[in-house]
């Protein structure tokens, strides 16, 4: 399921950049020669309730934010950052039936109460009971030996507030799945609860009133949709005189056209012109 918001701001930002361009776990598995336990995609699909997920699978702890990976066999939860971030690596199950062309990988578990909500680029918002914005998921990869094998990385959010990750394998033009290449690798993401370092205000009368400095958290600068919807949610919490479209949209030019800029300098004053045309005025518009 995806979010239409997701959805439609995703073609938004597709138009835009043609604008601008002009822990380990623990858990039995079978021992592979390359790498940690595989599961296999019998017990990834085995789906339980999440309170069954939460008590047997890996904890992956942001902040104050635990979400839960299931199956935990091989799941690695890499050191927090300077931000609290932490990237979450899932491997890819081991082929029984070499007619499948689902493969599920796992099945991930907000905190009781809250959802996981899948954007419009497959990351993620987990949202606790109120709508609010909880923590972020960010876009997953594959890697290892998937690069380049022709599989393709489903993501779902599912009734009960869990998501999942699955992978697709090629099919033969007679129908038949390709079983060749196997689907070794592994599916990564970023988990975080923190999006935002620091706001602050700047009287710039020279260029026409007040700036807001924006420091985003390290991976909220290429995190996808759901880093954006984290650091605006964080952002308009702290200093909610910001909330307005248009520095909406400045955000926005900022994520796509300079996601490296020391500060994102944000300007309540500036015309609230839609995106596009704010992306065309490099995200100063007049």
């Amino acid at each position: 399921m995806i979010s239409s918001r997701g959805t439609a701001r995703s073609a938004v930002v597709l138009l835009a950049v043609a604008a601008l361009a002009g822990c380990t776990g623990a858990g039995a598995g079978t021992e592979t020669p390359d790498g940690p336990p595989s599961p296999t995609s019998s017990a990834v699909a085995a789906l339980t309730d999440p309170d069954s997920l939460r008590a047997t699978g890996t904890a992956v702890v942001s902040g104050d934010v635990t979400l839960t990976a299931w199956p935990s066999v091989g799941v690695v939860v890499g050191p927090p950052d300077e931000d609290g971030a932490v990237a979450l690596t899932v491997p890819l199950p081991q082929i029984e039936d070499a007619t499948a062309s689902v493969l599920p990988v796992a099945t991930l578990v907000p905190p009781p109460g809250a959802t996981l909500e899948v954007l419009g680029d497959d990351s993620a918002l987990v949202r606790g009971d109120d709508g609010g914005v909880l923590a972020a998921l960010g876009v997953p990869v594959l890697g290892g030996d998937a690069v380049g094998a022709g599989l393709d990385l489903q993501v779902a959010a599912r009734d009960d507030g869990t998501l999942s990750w699955s992978v697709v394998r090629p099919v033969l033009t007679d129908g038949t799945v390709d079983a060749d290449p196997s689907p070794a690798g592994t599916v990564t993401a970023v988990v975080a609860a923190s999006a935002l370092r620091s706001a602050t205000w700047a009287d710039r009368d020279d260029e026409g009133g007040l700036s807001l400095a924006v420091v985003p958290a390290a991976w909220a600068r290429t995190g996808g949709l759901a880093a954006e919807e984290a650091l605006w949610a964080q952002l308009v919490a702290q200093v909610p005189e910001a909330g307005t479209t248009g520095v909406r949209d400045q955000l926005t030019c900022h994520t796509i056209g300079a996601p490296d800029k020391e500060s994102w300098n944000l300007e309540p004053w500036r015309p609230d012109v839609g995106l596009l045309a704010t992306l065309a005025a490099r995200c100063n518009p007049e």
